[in-house]
């Protein structure tokens, strides 16, 4: 799944982004683009990885 988002504020070493449907969600910035502005659109990605989720159970660090 994608969605695209705003980068509605920056606070401290946080970011606030806003989805489509006006949700919000916190975000620190190490996790955002080098150098990501207020205003910016950023494309968000989430997928899911069945493997690392069968290493979890089998005991095996991925992360």
């Amino acid at each position: 799944m994608q969605w695209d988002v705003v980068v509605k504020r920056i606070e401290g070493h946080q970011a606030v982004v806003s989805f489509q449907d006006g949700e919000e969600v916190v975000m620190p910035l190490k996790y955002l683009p080098p150098g990501c502005r207020v205003g910016d659109v950023l494309k968000i990605e989430i997928y899911f990885n069945p493997f690392g989720t069968l290493d979890r159970f089998n005991g095996v660090k991925t992360v």
